[in-house]
């Protein structure tokens, strides 16, 4: 059957509900008009059709059209389950996704009763053909990214071989005019070059490039016009170093993109071919010589410095920085506020203040992560199970707070549908006047006015009929057990295990402690429990939050066994033992027994009810604390972070 004598027809028996996906791919010659030129084009295709009321749904993404990952594709696949929608309309199959998952989406759409219409690439699922008709739409949209892909690279690369075109962007110690096109049209600093010839003079002698970055800072030489780190690090001194345009042969083609098809994203990854250069003699600000040997000097210093390979690979090629085990990327030190980092001491098992390494923190203690993984997660499990329940009168104040916004809901949707209904006959009464006069600026300027007003009242009207009239408010027992049961779920598989508790403890801090008789600084974990996400947002507020958060502590390191002892020591003394019964019946020495004996006299004496003492200062007798003494060490902490 042919799409031109299938009209279309709304589901509900009254209005047509459109979903219609809207796409830029975010580049610098597009604009955001581009998004809102594709809304009134469906509109447009719609009202071609069908001229009854119609209720659209957009969503509009700046992203590529490769991208499977976005948060977009997900949402339409939703939407098209809960056969709410008679059309899915776009420009053309590559608005919604650049690949054969748009086809699998247009089956979705079928399969729950959605009509789609791609009109650019002439597919309506109406017709018998659409699925092939689809595959060829997908096919010449992966095409025209390839060809495309490989057009620029080919032609940018010939400029660069040909005359010194497609330039970089230009590092410390180069003048580039704002009309340059080449190489060639760059000069270069003439007080850089007696740094530079200092830096790689230094790095001969001492192949540190964090030294040599000391060194540039306290010179306060620029980092350059397209840095964003106004300071110099090691890393940014390695990879200018490594620069070729330092001895006048700046390259390209050192890298070239990969696309991953789980994900449709393009990454970055060393060119197996090698980089391509050109000659430009007049911007070497070091012999070409000199260069080489330098680099060579770095590379074999630096060379099994970096993570060892796990049966000749490497276990964390191609994957994300952000993605690590937790509490990776969790876990904020308590002293300057910056994230532990894994990898502590040469022990890639151990969690280490990233601001230590960069010697901006004196906190230097280590804990084993997986570890405190397993002790958080206890902590966890104790805190949820300790959480008070709920009061009949607090239970009453949600009621009635429930009722009051189902009530403020209900004055909303009336509110709304009458001022739709004016709107709409405003508009009859607008179209019958320029039917009799005819279409002037002013009248075209307010059925505009009106039609936008009438889309916002529809769409407010949609968003505000579906928030659930009845949430039912949990028992604490019943929140109790959910948590424990999506722990123990998430503990198979350790991201998602990882995403949950980042949910349940939006803040997680380490500070360092110690006994107050001194020994070994240790690491004692303050996290904030929150429930709050377990419960439906229409029923939460500032009552519900106080109730389902609560502070939690827990220690990451051992006790010595005097902190251990110490209350039974006591214990038993009091009711008269001799510390040698102490001792055999716990199992010590007799000097143990009177170490935890001393604890306890000095811990009164002090009015102390923890044995552990905050660490605020690199204790002078611990000789493990020493990166403060290091000539780079300068304590600059980060602001505290916002409560939760």
């Amino acid at each position: 059957m042919s799409s031109r004598n299938e009209p279309f027809r709304p589901r509900n028996g009254h209005t047509l509900m459109v979903l219609a996906v809207t796409r830029i791919s975010g580049g610098p010659n597009q604009k955001e008009e581009s998004l809102d030129d594709q809304q009134d084009h469906v509109r447009e295709i719609v009202r071609e059709e069908y001229d009854g009321p119609a209720e659209y749904r957009f969503i509009s993404t700046t992203d590529k059209g490769e991208r499977l990952d976005r948060p977009e594709l997900k949402q339409i696949e939703v939407l098209l389950r809960s056969r709410v929608f008679d059309l899915l309309v776009a420009e053309d199959l590559g608005r919604i996704v650049r690949g054969t998952a748009a086809k699998d989406l247009c089956g979705i759409a079928v399969d729950h009763g959605t009509r789609v219409l791609a009109p650019n690439d002439g597919i309506d699922t109406a017709d018998e053909n659409w699925e092939e008709d689809a595959i060829g739409a997908c096919k010449d949209h992966v095409a025209h990214n390839g060809h495309t892909s490989k057009r620029l690279k080919h032609k940018l690369m010939n400029r660069f071989k040909k005359f010194g075109g497609a330039m970089a962007r230009a590092i410390y110690g180069y003048d580039v005019p704002d009309d340059a096109r080449t190489y060639d049209d760059w000069g270069k600093d003439a007080t850089a070059t007696q740094v530079y010839q200092e830096w790689f003079a230094r790095l001969r002698k001492d192949p540190s490039c964090s030294a040599v970055a000391d060194w540039l800072n306290a010179r306060e030489v620029p980092t350059g016009p397209y840095a964003r780190n106004k300071k110099w690090d090691g890393r940014m001194v390695r990879r200018v170093t490594g620069n070729s345009v330092l001895k006048g042969m700046p390259g390209r083609g050192h890298k070239h993109t990969v696309k991953h098809n789980e994900s449709g994203r393009r990454k970055s990854v060393r060119n197996p071919k090698g980089p391509k250069f050109y000659e430009c003699p007049h911007l070497a600000h070091i012999d070409p010589a000199e260069w080489d040997e330098v680099n060579a000097l770095l590379e074999s210093a630096n060379k099994g410095m970096g993570r060892k390979k796990n049966n000749g690979s490497d276990p964390r090629a191609g994957v994300s920085k952000k993605r690590t085990i937790w509490p990776g990327q969790h876990v904020l030190c308590g002293v300057c506020n910056r994230l532990f980092y894994w990898g502590g001491h040469g022990q890639n098992d151990h969690m280490m203040c990233s601001g230590a390494r960069d010697y901006k923190c004196w906190n230097v203690t280590t804990f084993d992560g997986h570890e405190a993984a397993r002790r958080l997660n206890h902590a966890v499990l104790d805190g949820i199970a300790q959480l008070p329940d709920f009061d009949a009168d607090f239970l009453g104040r949600v009621v009635a707070r429930m009722t009051e916004r189902r009530s403020a809901c209900s004055e909303e949707i009336q509110k709304a549908e009458r001022e739709l209904d004016e709107v709409r006959r405003n508009l009859a009464n607008l179209s019958d006047a320029i039917s009799k006069r005819g279409l002037s600026d002013h009248l075209n300027q307010k059925l505009n006015e009106l039609e936008a007003r009438e889309r916002d009242l529809v769409t407010r009207l949609g968003r505000t009929r579906q928030k659930p009239n009845a949430v039912v408010f949990p028992a604490m027992s019943d929140l109790r057990c959910r948590a424990a049961e999506m722990l123990e779920t998430a503990r198979a598989d350790r991201m998602e295990f990882g995403r949950l508790l980042r949910i349940l403890i939006p803040r997680l801090q380490v500070f360092p402690v110690r006994l107050c008789d001194g020994g070994g600084v240790g690491l004692r974990a303050v996290m904030t429990l929150d429930l709050t996400s377990m419960i439906p947002s229409e029923i939460s507020g500032p009552e519900t939050e106080s109730l389902l958060r609560s502070e939690l502590t827990t220690d990451l390191f051992n006790p010595p066994e005097r902190a251990v002892f110490r209350a039974d020591v006591v214990r038993r003394r009091a009711a008269g033992e001799s510390q040698k019964e102490i001792a055999l019946a716990l199992g010590l020495t007799v000097t143990a027994v009177q170490r935890a004996a001393a604890l306890d006299r000095l811990m009164q004496s002090r009015g102390l009810t923890d044995p552990h003492i905050p660490v605020t200062e690199p204790p002078a007798d611990c000789t493990k604390f020493k990166r403060h003494l290091h000539r780079r060490y300068v304590f600059t902490p980060l602001p505290p972070p916002e409560a939760v």
